[in-house]
């Protein structure tokens, strides 16, 4: 679990406590060294035996460094109560003596002593105040540390949209206001937040750029660099690497405990404890790390310390199968967790606890504590207001929608219409929100009544060692239940981007895993797929149909969705539009330059054959944009209702990082760089009206993979803008093969076929092809996103167009002739 910066010390009372160091003569100057060393305990005592004499003497001075020092002590130590009453009294005397800048440090050590102890509500106040002597008297380090504070209260309350705005100000702040000798270590104070921010949202590769910002020495504390020791052990878990982490707790728990750091050193027991539960399955030494966390937070009425720490000790307990003892803590930290009002812990409380309940036969129970749990999470959501930001949120709650619908599966009375609820809320849920913002989560009626006749919708789930299926067609629905699917997906997804056979006997495997248990197929011409999980990678089309020896191609065309609730976002396209020939048809960017040394890619030798191709099938107008033209600023313009946008060029698929995926552009001048269109950007092109965006190129399908969400890769951005659907590819593609499989695939669509149609077709044509084509390597990577029922409009041929005014011509022709005769056979008067 990562930590936030609690930015404590004021720096003149910092340069106080060296002055005093420097000195070290007189007894209040031991007792204040004794606490810059750590010695935190000895301190306290001695500053209080110190205070009544500094009081009768009326030195304000001397009297402001004993509260101060004092108070720092009482923080470190976890005196939080004393903490408030002695920094409450520094606070008055500075007022006293005009020390404004200085109480304000005062009001922040109250702050701090009310979030420590879950007052969160009293810490904000004490925060707000001193952030207003801050901007009266110009002090932008305080400012910079009371941001970060009152963002650490939001990040503590899921509130992460206040928190992300708050830490982004005191940024800004650091940067321009704060004096030179403290704004890098505010700096890294204010980077550190940000980074455990991105963590706790599941946006680990963002927090890893900012960690990689921040160096440990320099102008930190003992104290600080172990924080940012435990945050990096965070990470370092969340990767899967719990060694390092286990040595960054450590060494954050030997620091935190000889700065006599409590509040830190609960947190790097907490960390320690998880990594022996989870990664190392060693619960004798995960529940001493936790009882020790309790121990300490418990001396120091640390009430978030307390939660967590009885949290994490019901989780041991359960997965030990202690039930009763599980059960006991997890209510415990759950109460606790909602008198202070800790969100955060309140679902994983409810998660835990669900699971003891599941595990002792008390099922009713466990699906009201799930569902709570998952109501628990929606809230948090909701708060999260930046859809950038909820992108990875569900990454690590996934698991609770899972147990739940899990649970539920085995319940008979199980309805498809509560299963495709259930299914629909744990997935794509933020590209949704791109999609229709603040739109109702679909019921099974609302999309049923989309799905045309002989179409099949499937909608998969997988978890193992079960995993399951909802079909919905126009008139019924209902649920097929799988045994596990793994090897066999794992055994197709390996083998059918591969030369040879091999992928035959995995083909009959996977379709009698995945394709099982549905209803009649006769009558159904076409497949909706949502899949899940590792399925994002399987070519459906490839699938054996259980009991015959036809592929799914050979039976059905075939498109997936996000979500089935794609089917809502767009409305149906009118199959009878039409278009004037001078209208733009098709915008094709292709075979832009692609440099030379390192970093550059292959030439591209059929990537212009491949665009003049299909220009040359399609009617209308084609505008064409090869080389050195294949620009970015093409896509700045109007796109809309242009039907087809198609590139032939290179593309890179991050799977650590979906905003470096990228399709190579030509550079805007001749010598400059290559450009490329960012997957961020195409979520910002207009392709309202546009049916079909098309990018040949390699890997196009990939992307990260994001648990609840799935693949983050270009359909779905594509989608997102506005397009009705997207051909893009699974694994690497042969530049020639490429050129030809789109030359057959335009082919199709100028026919009229619809999109799915037209894919089909041009992979029937590969499949009865005599060459190595055949093989799926060369076809089966090209996958269509959306709906595909979308045809093509219709042109109307300049023949047409050049007759119309020759007809009208001949028609007055004919006319004036009519007319001239009749008046050839009138009588002369």
């Amino acid at each position: 679990m990562a930590r936030r910066w609690l930015i404590r010390s004021c720096a003149v009372a910092v340069l106080m406590t060296i002055a005093a160091a420097a000195l070290a003569g007189t007894p209040l100057d031991e007792a204040i060294r004794l606490q810059s060393d750590g010695r935190n305990r000895e301190a306290q005592t001695a500053l209080r035996a110190l205070l009544p004499e500094l009081r009768d003497a009326k030195n304000r001075t001397d009297l402001a460094r004993a509260l101060t020092s004092l108070t720092e002590a009482s923080l470190a130590l976890g005196d939080y109560e004393s903490a408030i009453k002695e920094a409450q009294e520094a606070f008055d005397v500075h007022q006293q003596t005009g020390l404004r800048s200085e109480s304000a440090w005062d009001l922040n050590a109250i702050g701090l002593a009310n979030f420590y102890a879950g007052r969160y509500d009293n810490a904000i106040a004490s925060y707000e105040r001193a952030r207003a002597i801050d901007r009266s008297v110009g002090d932008g380090d305080g400012e910079t540390v009371r941001l970060n504070n009152i963002g650490n209260v939001h990040f503590m309350r899921g509130r992460y949209s206040d928190a992300l705005h708050l830490y982004e100000e005191a940024s800004k702040v650091a940067d321009t206001r704060t004096s030179e000798r403290s704004r890098e270590r505010l700096q890294k104070m204010t980077t550190s937040n940000l980074a455990a921010l991105y963590q706790r949202l599941g946006a680990d590769e963002r927090a890893l750029d900012l960690y990689s910002k921040i160096r440990t020495g320099g102008k930190m504390t003992a104290s600080e660099e172990a924080q940012l020791l435990i945050n990096q052990g965070a990470l370092f878990h969340r990767l899967g690497d719990p060694v390092k982490a286990m040595a960054a707790y450590r060494e954050a728990q030997s620091l935190l405990a000889r700065d006599q750091h409590r509040d830190g050193e609960i947190g790097a027991w907490r960390n320690i404890g998880i990594v022996y539960a989870i990664d190392l399955h060693d619960y004798p030494k995960a529940l001493e790390a936790f009882d020790a966390a309790l121990t300490l937070a418990e001396s120091s009425s640390n009430r978030r310390g307390t939660v967590q720490a009885r949290l994490y000790e019901g989780e041991t307990l359960r997965r030990m199968g202690r039930l009763t003892d599980a059960e006991r803590r997890l209510r415990s930290a759950l109460a606790a967790a909602e008198d202070v009002g800790l969100v955060e812990e309140q679902w994983k409380a409810r998660y835990s606890l669900g699971r003891v309940l599941e595990a002792g036969g008390r099922r009713d129970e466990a699906r009201q504590t799930y569902e709570k749990a998952i109501a628990a999470i929606e809230s948090v959501r909701a708060e999260v207001r930046t859809v950038a930001l909820r992108s990875e949120f569900l990454a690590d709650k996934r698991d609770v929608y899972d147990a739940l619908i899990a649970m539920r599966l085995s319940d008979p009375s199980l309805s498809p219409a509560d299963l495709f609820t259930l299914l629909e809320r744990s997935r794509a849920r933020t590209w949704q929100d791109r999609m229709t913002p603040d739109a109702p989560r679909p019921a099974l009626g609302d999309v049923q009544a989309r799905v045309p006749a002989g179409t099949l919708l499937l909608e998969y789930w997988t978890r193992e060692p079960v995993s399951a299926v909802l079909w919905i067609s126009s008139s019924s629905a209902g649920i097929a239940k799988h045994a596990a699917i793994e090897n066999a997906v794992r055994a197709l997804s390996e083998t059918v981007p591969r030369a040879g056979d091999g992928w035959r006997a995995s083909s009959i495997e996977a379709g009698a895993a995945l394709l099982s248990g549905l209803p009649d197929l006769r009558g159904i011409t076409r497949l909706l797929i949502v899949p899940d999980g590792a399925l994002d990678f399987v070519p459906f089309e490839t699938l054996t149909v259980p009991g015959s020896r036809e592929l799914v191609v050979e039976r059905f065309e075939v498109s997936y969705l996000p979500s089935a609730a794609l089917l809502l976002h767009r409305a149906p396209q009118s199959a009878g539009s039409w278009k004037w020939p001078w209208e733009r048809a098709l915008i094709a960017l292709g075979n832009p330059p692609v440099g030379s040394g390192e970093g550059s890619f292959e030439p591209l030798s059929y990537a212009d054959d491949e665009v003049r191709g299909i220009a040359g099938s399609l009617r209308g107008r084609s505008e064409l944009h090869l080389g050195a033209d294949a620009q970015k600023a093409v896509l700045r313009q109007d796109l809309r209702n242009v039907p087809v946008l198609h590139f032939s060029t290179h593309a890179v698929a991050d799977t650590r990082d979906s905003e470096r995926s990228r399709i190579l552009l030509a550079p805007p001048a001749a010598g400059e760089p290559a450009d490329y269109l960012y997957l961020a950007e195409i979520y910002d092109l207009k392709l309202a009206g546009v049916q079909l965006v098309t990018l040949s190129a390699c890997d196009t399908e990939r992307g990260k993979v994001i648990r609840g969400e799935g693949v983050e890769g270009f359909s779905r951005a594509l989608l997102a803008a506005g397009a009705s659907s997207a051909v893009t590819t699974m694994w690497e593609v042969g530049d020639r093969s490429s050129a030809e499989f789109m030359k057959q695939f335009y082919f199709f669509l100028a026919r009229g076929d619809s999109t799915a149609s037209a894919l089909r077709r041009a992979k029937l044509e590969f499949l009865r092809s005599p060459q190595a084509w055949a093989e799926p390597r060369h076809w089966a990577g090209y996958v269509l996103h959306g709906d595909g029922a979308e045809r093509l409009p219709r042109v109307v041929p300049w023949a047409a167009i050049v007759a119309i005014p020759l007809f009208a011509a001949a028609a007055a022709s004919l006319v004036v002739a009519r007319r001239a005769k009749a008046a050839d056979r009138r009588p002369v008067q």
